[in-house]
Protein backbone atom coordinates (compact mmCIF):
# COMPACT_ATOMS: atom_id res chain seq x y z
CA UNK A 1 0.00 0.00 0.00
CA UNK A 2 3.01 1.96 0.93
CA UNK A 3 4.24 1.89 -2.78
CA UNK A 4 1.21 2.88 -4.49
CA UNK A 5 1.17 6.25 -2.06
CA UNK A 6 5.41 6.68 -3.06
CA UNK A 7 4.58 6.44 -6.35
CA UNK A 8 1.87 8.54 -6.81
CA UNK A 9 3.59 11.09 -5.27
CA UNK A 10 7.15 11.25 -6.62
CA UNK A 11 4.63 11.15 -10.07
CA UNK A 12 2.84 14.05 -8.99
CA UNK A 13 6.49 16.05 -7.99
CA UNK A 14 7.92 14.91 -10.90
CA UNK A 15 5.22 15.95 -13.02
CA UNK A 16 4.92 19.31 -11.71
CA UNK A 17 8.24 19.75 -12.21
CA UNK A 18 8.43 19.12 -15.72
CA UNK A 19 4.77 21.07 -16.36
CA UNK A 20 7.10 24.13 -14.84
CA UNK A 21 10.15 23.81 -17.02
CA UNK A 22 6.99 23.44 -20.09
CA UNK A 23 6.00 26.53 -18.90
CA UNK A 24 8.98 28.55 -18.41
CA UNK A 25 9.84 27.61 -22.58
CA UNK A 26 6.77 28.49 -23.31
CA UNK A 27 7.45 32.62 -21.58
CA UNK A 28 10.22 32.72 -23.53
CA UNK A 29 8.65 31.88 -27.07
CA UNK A 30 9.98 35.37 -28.16
CA UNK A 31 13.08 35.70 -25.78
CA UNK A 32 15.89 35.93 -28.56
CA UNK A 33 18.49 33.97 -28.13
CA UNK A 34 16.35 31.38 -25.25
CA UNK A 35 17.51 27.90 -25.37
CA UNK A 36 14.94 25.25 -24.52
CA UNK A 37 14.97 23.32 -21.33
CA UNK A 38 14.45 19.74 -21.35
CA UNK A 39 13.27 17.30 -18.74
CA UNK A 40 12.99 13.92 -18.43
CA UNK A 41 12.06 11.22 -15.62
CA UNK A 42 14.16 8.31 -13.86
CA UNK A 43 12.83 5.51 -12.02
CA UNK A 44 13.81 5.65 -8.13
CA UNK A 45 15.10 3.00 -5.82
CA UNK A 46 13.42 -0.60 -6.48
CA UNK A 47 13.01 -3.02 -3.49
CA UNK A 48 12.18 -6.69 -3.44
CA UNK A 49 8.45 -7.50 -3.49
CA UNK A 50 7.14 -10.41 -1.30
CA UNK A 51 5.69 -13.46 -3.66
CA UNK A 52 4.85 -16.74 -3.31
CA UNK A 53 7.64 -17.70 -6.27
CA UNK A 54 10.83 -19.04 -6.09
CA UNK A 55 11.91 -15.56 -8.28
CA UNK A 56 12.06 -12.28 -6.57
CA UNK A 57 10.25 -9.67 -8.87
CA UNK A 58 11.19 -5.53 -8.27
CA UNK A 59 8.64 -2.73 -7.32
CA UNK A 60 9.51 0.24 -7.76
CA UNK A 61 9.22 3.57 -5.42
CA UNK A 62 7.97 6.10 -8.12
CA UNK A 63 10.05 8.63 -10.50
CA UNK A 64 11.69 11.56 -10.17
CA UNK A 65 12.47 14.56 -13.08
CA UNK A 66 15.96 15.05 -13.62
CA UNK A 67 17.01 18.03 -15.83
CA UNK A 68 18.70 16.80 -19.28
CA UNK A 69 20.56 20.14 -19.74
CA UNK A 70 20.05 23.05 -21.61
CA UNK A 71 19.55 21.99 -25.61
CA UNK A 72 22.43 24.61 -27.58
CA UNK A 73 21.25 24.10 -31.14
CA UNK A 74 21.90 26.96 -33.86
CA UNK A 75 18.28 28.82 -33.58
CA UNK A 76 17.07 30.75 -36.79
CA UNK A 77 18.77 34.01 -37.65
CA UNK A 78 16.73 36.88 -37.75
CA UNK A 79 17.65 40.40 -39.53
CA UNK A 80 17.36 43.67 -37.70
CA UNK A 81 17.87 46.99 -38.49
CA UNK A 82 19.04 47.39 -34.95
CA UNK A 83 22.71 48.99 -34.42
CA UNK A 84 23.29 46.95 -31.34
CA UNK A 85 22.10 43.85 -32.00
CA UNK A 86 24.08 40.76 -32.34
CA UNK A 87 24.02 37.15 -32.98
CA UNK A 88 26.13 34.21 -32.44
CA UNK A 89 26.49 31.63 -35.18
CA UNK A 90 27.61 28.18 -34.15
CA UNK A 91 28.70 27.32 -30.91
CA UNK A 92 29.42 29.94 -27.97
CA UNK A 93 28.18 32.26 -25.47
CA UNK A 94 27.88 36.37 -25.03
CA UNK A 95 29.58 37.19 -21.62
CA UNK A 96 27.58 39.56 -19.18
CA UNK A 97 28.17 40.91 -15.84
CA UNK A 98 25.12 41.28 -12.92
CA UNK A 99 25.65 42.21 -9.53
CA UNK A 100 28.88 41.09 -9.71
CA UNK A 101 28.31 37.47 -10.86
CA UNK A 102 29.50 36.82 -14.55
CA UNK A 103 26.76 34.92 -16.52
CA UNK A 104 26.56 34.14 -20.76
CA UNK A 105 23.62 34.55 -22.62
CA UNK A 106 23.16 33.95 -26.64
CA UNK A 107 20.43 37.01 -26.36
CA UNK A 108 22.07 39.82 -28.43
CA UNK A 109 19.47 42.28 -28.48
CA UNK A 110 21.74 44.64 -26.68
CA UNK A 111 21.79 48.28 -25.09
CA UNK A 112 23.49 51.08 -23.64
CA UNK A 113 23.74 51.98 -19.97
CA UNK A 114 25.46 55.25 -18.51
CA UNK A 115 27.76 54.97 -15.76
CA UNK A 116 28.11 58.31 -14.94
CA UNK A 117 29.00 60.52 -18.52
CA UNK A 118 30.21 56.69 -20.25
CA UNK A 119 28.21 54.85 -22.21
CA UNK A 120 28.75 50.78 -22.00
CA UNK A 121 26.85 47.93 -23.68
CA UNK A 122 24.53 46.22 -21.76
CA UNK A 123 21.45 44.12 -22.23
CA UNK A 124 17.88 44.48 -22.11
CA UNK A 125 18.25 43.94 -18.22
CA UNK A 126 20.93 46.05 -17.90
CA UNK A 127 23.75 43.57 -17.16
CA UNK A 128 26.98 45.08 -18.48
CA UNK A 129 28.24 43.04 -21.78
CA UNK A 130 32.05 42.01 -21.43
CA UNK A 131 34.93 41.37 -23.85
CA UNK A 132 36.62 38.90 -24.50
CA UNK A 133 39.55 40.00 -21.35
CA UNK A 134 36.01 40.35 -19.44
CA UNK A 135 36.04 43.79 -18.98
CA UNK A 136 32.85 46.25 -19.78
CA UNK A 137 32.80 47.63 -23.48
CA UNK A 138 32.25 51.40 -23.69
CA UNK A 139 30.37 52.51 -26.13
CA UNK A 140 32.46 53.75 -29.37
CA UNK A 141 31.17 56.01 -31.71
CA UNK A 142 32.12 56.97 -35.17
CA UNK A 143 33.43 60.82 -36.56
CA UNK A 144 29.81 61.55 -37.34
CA UNK A 145 28.41 60.53 -33.51
CA UNK A 146 26.77 57.18 -34.74
CA UNK A 147 27.52 54.30 -33.13
CA UNK A 148 30.78 52.06 -34.41
CA UNK A 149 28.68 48.68 -34.90
CA UNK A 150 32.36 47.20 -36.35
CA UNK A 151 33.85 48.41 -33.33
CA UNK A 152 31.81 46.78 -30.90
CA UNK A 153 31.31 43.54 -32.90
CA UNK A 154 35.30 43.24 -32.50
CA UNK A 155 35.04 43.52 -29.11
CA UNK A 156 32.88 41.43 -27.88
CA UNK A 157 33.76 38.28 -26.08
CA UNK A 158 32.70 34.89 -27.34
CA UNK A 159 32.96 31.63 -24.70
CA UNK A 160 32.13 28.23 -24.57
CA UNK A 161 32.78 24.91 -22.10
CA UNK A 162 33.47 21.44 -22.13
CA UNK A 163 29.82 20.58 -21.57
CA UNK A 164 27.34 23.85 -22.17
CA UNK A 165 24.31 21.48 -22.30
CA UNK A 166 25.10 21.30 -18.05
CA UNK A 167 25.12 25.15 -17.54
CA UNK A 168 22.72 26.54 -15.18
CA UNK A 169 19.56 28.07 -16.31
CA UNK A 170 19.02 31.77 -15.06
CA UNK A 171 16.50 34.02 -15.15
CA UNK A 172 16.32 35.85 -18.79
CA UNK A 173 18.32 33.65 -20.91
CA UNK A 174 21.57 33.80 -18.41
CA UNK A 175 23.45 30.81 -17.55
CA UNK A 176 26.20 30.43 -15.20
CA UNK A 177 29.04 27.66 -15.27
CA UNK A 178 29.07 24.79 -12.83
CA UNK A 179 31.66 21.46 -12.16
CA UNK A 180 29.56 20.04 -14.65
CA UNK A 181 29.54 22.44 -17.83
CA UNK A 182 33.58 23.03 -17.34
CA UNK A 183 34.99 27.01 -17.06
CA UNK A 184 34.88 29.25 -19.78
CA UNK A 185 37.33 29.06 -22.30
CA UNK A 186 38.00 31.23 -25.46
CA UNK A 187 34.87 30.31 -28.17
CA UNK A 188 36.55 27.35 -30.91
CA UNK A 189 37.24 28.78 -34.56
CA UNK A 190 34.06 28.72 -36.75
CA UNK A 191 31.78 30.74 -34.47
CA UNK A 192 31.01 34.26 -36.25
CA UNK A 193 29.25 36.95 -34.38
CA UNK A 194 26.83 38.71 -36.73
CA UNK A 195 25.48 42.28 -36.34
CA UNK A 196 22.39 43.28 -37.24
CA UNK A 197 20.72 39.94 -36.57
CA UNK A 198 19.14 38.26 -33.45
CA UNK A 199 18.96 34.47 -32.84
CA UNK A 200 15.13 33.57 -32.32
CA UNK A 201 14.34 31.59 -29.29
CA UNK A 202 14.84 27.48 -29.96
CA UNK A 203 11.20 26.47 -28.39
CA UNK A 204 9.02 24.89 -30.75
CA UNK A 205 5.35 25.82 -29.35
CA UNK A 206 3.83 23.10 -30.86
CA UNK A 207 6.60 20.33 -29.31
CA UNK A 208 5.83 22.37 -26.01
CA UNK A 209 1.95 21.91 -26.15
CA UNK A 210 2.17 18.40 -27.18
CA UNK A 211 4.85 18.04 -24.15
CA UNK A 212 2.26 19.96 -22.02
CA UNK A 213 -0.75 17.48 -23.03
CA UNK A 214 1.23 14.48 -22.04
CA UNK A 215 2.63 15.76 -18.90
CA UNK A 216 -0.69 16.39 -17.61
CA UNK A 217 -2.70 13.17 -18.32
CA UNK A 218 0.58 11.89 -16.30
CA UNK A 219 0.01 14.09 -13.75
CA UNK A 220 -3.74 12.88 -13.55
CA UNK A 221 -2.54 9.20 -13.39
CA UNK A 222 -0.64 10.02 -10.55
CA UNK A 223 -3.21 11.73 -8.70
CA UNK A 224 -5.78 8.79 -9.58
CA UNK A 225 -3.14 6.37 -8.21
CA UNK A 226 -2.72 8.65 -5.21
CA UNK A 227 -6.52 8.96 -4.63
CA UNK A 228 -6.91 5.26 -5.07
CA UNK A 229 -4.61 4.21 -2.63
CA UNK A 230 -6.27 6.57 0.03
CA UNK A 231 -9.16 5.04 -0.41
CA UNK A 232 -8.02 1.48 0.02
CA UNK A 233 -6.03 2.63 2.89
CA UNK A 234 -9.43 3.35 4.75
CA UNK A 235 -11.24 0.36 3.47
CA UNK A 236 -8.44 -1.60 5.31
CA UNK A 237 -8.78 0.79 8.63
CA UNK A 238 -12.41 0.06 8.55
CA UNK A 239 -11.63 -3.87 8.31
CA UNK A 240 -10.11 -3.58 11.64
CA UNK A 241 -12.60 -2.01 13.34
Amino acid sequence: MKAAFYAGMTGLTAHQTAMDSIGNNLANLQTSGYKTEEVSFQSLLYDDMYANTDTNPLTGYGVRAVSQGVNFSQGELKSTSGALDFAIEGSGLFAVQTGGRIGYTRGGDFGISMDGTTPYLTTATGAYVLNRNGQRIQIPYKADSTIDTDAIKAQLGLFTFRNPDALTPGANGVYTANAQSGAAQAAAAGSTIRSGALELSGTSALDEMTDLIRVQRGYQICARVLQTADENEQTVNNLRK
